[in-house]
């Protein structure tokens, strides 16, 4: 049917929104699949110029057969929301060269408003909300579009397109605070191939110098009161307590051990933590954290861990205590687990520590501090210490005397238990920088850092940190801050984050928190936000909070519709084509409210006044043209004037049809 075909203006409205809901995934799909999405655009061109014909079945089953092979080969048989979006992209592409009638170009954009909601599954950044809503905006007029006639500027479409989604936006505003919602899309887990960047649970020379390379973020911190002092800002994540060697990791048999008993001693503090993804189970938390979430447990070595693990940004409260006492006692069991060393191996320090015992004279205390004393005269703390041969505590200690915190942490630890002293290698953050412009702390993965717990008679573990007596400048202000002073040919791109660029970054990086805390994690706001807005969170508050502002919005709209009706009667056309209507409504049937006067022409008058049915044509056209204001709109005035005239003496004296 003729009144199926849409126009060429809608055709290329169909291939921008293809174009625009399709940008977001080209970084991942392979690389087929744009390649198919590119030819089938062409193609559509080339029909819409006239310069081809519409594709055979034989072409188009071709076309199916390959694309899904295409899928298998490049899924496999993986059946994740990344197969499920190819399949969408290639299916809009696919029905791009078969655009046709209308119920073709409904298929296609109904395709296109999945294809762009599923952005969102790699990306929930604002800048993808703000792509999101243009695009989505290019998609709507692509559906207005195909109701339209040709002549219609873009420009009147986009504009027709605004008015109708005008109202939309408040009720979106108010479903959003008001209703539940089910997991958003962004919670959905992708197949990535791997962790992201971040701590490993094994600690050799160079990998923690490897994360200060890094600028991604880790996680940032809100607290209650004011925010711990630089140097107290020890984000614990895992403990190793295992050596062989070579590295440390964490020894099987820790799960054996009892839980640890925390005697806190003051200096409370209470503070949310909004971690990134990490694809591991390991949480963040300030020395000591005395509670856990319920999704979550605390582990030997009082390090907190999420019973599956972290796949989406996740928010947790905690309480710690700076000052603590843990576990002032050790078992026999304990001792000699951490004690544990290979029998042979780093000769040199084993003899080194022996000697420093015998100064202390068996003080362990006395011991660390001739330790740290050794560090602090001639060591140096850099990025790039170079590759350690052989016994490598024994190449550090003795030779190189350069390295990074997990060479000193190392370091320690061995030598504290060559001596009899129980020891552990912590891993976590350290610092992080202050951003003043949404009051939270924002740690990065260069802010990664290790240093040791030693176990003291009636103190129980106690941390030491190497670092500072090396690089105290390291401790006491950010990684940044240090690291913009070492090794400045590593990091030369943070030279720039200093004065009004540090500003402007900060202020970016606050925008982004307060979006994904106020956005993307406001289903943990929702109850305590509107509780204070309204009160309390009785039924007759929430549904008078939803009702009210909804009520309002209606009766714009209705005002709107009933102002625009007003006009029009006013207006010497409108009144002659709303007369005609009612006079050709007595005699066949009546226009109904949902049928436009170019569909109730041809649907029910055309056919059954069959005599006048080229001068209804014509007003069912000089009507669209009016409408959508393409034409001299004086000559289509005076010509519809005119039409309706002529038509309203010729209309027959019969009975109305029903």
């Amino acid at each position: 049917m003729k009144g199926q075909q849409i126009s060429r203006s809608a055709v290329m409205w169909q291939l921008l929104a293809c174009v625009l809901v399709s940008l977001p995934h080209l970084s991942w799909l392979p690389a087929w699949i744009p390649v198919l999405l590119m030819l089938t655009l062409g193609a559509r061109v080339m029909m819409h110029l006239g310069r081809w014909s519409l594709p055979s079945r034989t072409l188009k089953l071709v076309l199916v057969v390959a694309a899904t092979l295409g899928l298998i080969f490049s899924f496999g048989q993986q059946a994740g929301p990344e197969t499920m979006v190819a399949l969408l992209v290639v299916s809009m592409a696919l029905k791009l060269i078969e655009i046709y009638r209308r119920r073709d170009a409904l298929v296609l954009i109904y395709v296109a408003f999945f294809v762009l909601g599923t952005a969102f599954l790699f990306s929930s950044s604002v800048w993808t909300a703000l792509y999101a809503l243009a695009a989505l905006v290019v998609v709507l007029a692509a559906l207005l579009s195909i109701h339209q006639r040709d002549g219609v500027s873009a420009l009147q479409t986009l504009r027709r397109v605004l008015l109708l989604a005008a109202p939309a936006l408040p009720l979106m505003v108010l479903l959003f605070l008001v209703f539940p919602r089910l997991e958003p899309l962004w919670s959905v887990t992708l197949d990535s191939g791997g962790a992201t960047t971040g701590l490993s649970d094994t600690l050799s020379p160079g990998d923690v110098s490897q994360l200060a390379q890094s600028d991604e973020l880790a996680f940032r911190v809100t607290f209650d009161a004011e925010p711990p002092v630089p140097a107290e800002r020890y984000w614990r994540v895992l403990v190793l307590d295992r050596f062989d060697g070579r590295q440390w990791s964490r020894s099987p048999q820790r799960e054996r051990l009892r839980q640890e008993k925390l005697e806190p001693l003051g200096g409370e503090v209470r503070y949310e933590v909004v971690l990134e993804p990490s694809q591991r189970p390991w949480l963040v938390a300030l020395d000591q954290p005395l509670a856990v979430p319920d999704w979550a447990a605390v582990k030997p070595g009082r390090t907190l861990e999420a019973r599956e693990p972290v796949e989406r940004r996740v928010r947790y409260t905690l309480v710690s205590h700076r000052r603590y006492r843990l576990q002032p006692m050790l078992t026999q069991q304990e001792r000699a687990h951490y004690l544990q060393l290979p029998e042979r191996g780093n000769g040199e320090a084993r003899a080194l520590a022996r000697q420093w015992l015998a100064q202390a004279g068996g003080d362990s205390a006395a011991f660390i501090a001739l330790m740290l004393n050794y560090y602090n005269q001639s060591f140096t703390y850099t990025l790039s210490p170079g590759r350690l041969l052989g016994d490598r505590i024994d190449r550090f200690l003795m030779e190189s005397q350069q390295g990074y915190c997990e060479h000193f942490a190392s370091a320690s630890a061995f030598m504290l238990r060559s001596v009899g002293i129980p020891a552990r290698v912590v891993t976590g953050y350290q610092g992080g920088e202050w951003n003043p412009h949404q009051s939270y702390l924002q740690v990065r993965q260069y802010d990664a850092h290790a240093w040791v717990e030693a176990w003291q008679e009636g103190r129980g573990w106690v941390r030491i940190d190497p670092t500072a007596a090396v690089a105290p400048e390291r401790i006491e202000s950010s990684a940044d801050v240090f690291l913009r002073s070492v090794d400045s040919g590593q990091v030369a791109s943070r030279a720039l984050q200093t004065g009004w660029l540090l500003g402007l970054r900060q202020r970016y990086d606050a925008f982004n928190f307060a979006w994904q805390r106020w956005v993307l994690n406001y289903e943990g706001e929702q109850e305590h936000l509107l509780r204070d807005w309204l009160g309390g969170l009785d039924y007759w508050r929430v549904a008078a909070f939803l009702l009210l502002p909804g009520g309002l919005v209606l009766v714009g709209l209705s005002m709107r519709q009933w102002m625009a009706r007003t006009l029009r009667r006013g207006d010497p056309v409108e009144a002659a084509l709303i007369g005609f209507q009612q006079r050709a409504g007595a005699c066949f049937s009546r226009r109904q409210p949902q049928q436009s006067l170019s569909a109730w022409i041809h649907s029910d008058l055309v056919p059954h006044w069959p005599e006048a049915a080229d001068e209804l044509m014509q007003l069912a056209e000089l009507d669209n043209a009016r409408r959508y204001r393409y034409g001299a709109q004086d000559d289509q005035d005076q010509a519809i004037l005119a039409l309706t005239r002529r038509l309203a003496k010729q209309l027959p004296r019969r009975t109305r049809v029903v």
